[in-house]
């Protein structure tokens, strides 16, 4: 029976149950508003697709999200343990999510207060793996280098 390791939890898996699913990381921040994170996620894939069409469905997804300060800075192919990978850079200003809120307790964001981001996904076998990095945009060199460092950790069983 395989098993599921979180940090320290542990959980033993049926063998025919499939693995899917989203954790997210919380870095550690001086600013008690801010919370830098990672969001990992784990697709089973319906159907085959390539990393291209796949990576594309991710960005027009991010992009429909209406955000209106929303730009991209960077694109491009990386490599993450021998597997094909694409990242996206892209930032925005954070005060633009009141509107988008629904009503949510928001005060704390002040309009100018930039997030940027950095979306990875790559594709093994018949599941797509996303890393979501979301830091303030004025510490974004801060953070960039573990979050580089976290996702070259990347192990396949």
């Amino acid at each position: 029976m395989p098993n599921l390791v979180l940090g320290d939890l542990s959980l033993e898996v049926p063998a025919n149950w499939k693995d899917q699913g989203m954790v997210t990381l919380t870095l550690p921040s001086t600013d008690k508003k801010v919370r830098p994170n990672i969001i990992v996620t784990k697709e089973r894939l319906s159907q085959p697709v390539d990393l291209v069409t796949y990576f594309d469905k991710i960005k027009q997804s991010v992009q429909a999200r209406g955000i209106k300060s929303f730009e991209i800075v960077d694109e491009f192919d990386l490599d993450i343990g021998g597997i094909p990978a694409m990242e996206m850079v892209c930032k925005w200003d954070l005060s633009a999510m009141k509107e988008m809120s629904g009503g949510q307790n928001l005060d704390h964001i002040k309009e100018g207060q930039m997030v940027q981001q950095i979306q990875v996904s790559l594709i093994k076998d018949d599941y797509a793996v996303n890393f979501t990095a979301s830091f303030p945009a004025e510490q974004f060199s801060l953070y960039e280098r573990p979050f580089e460092k976290f996702i070259t950790s990347l192990k396949f069983a």
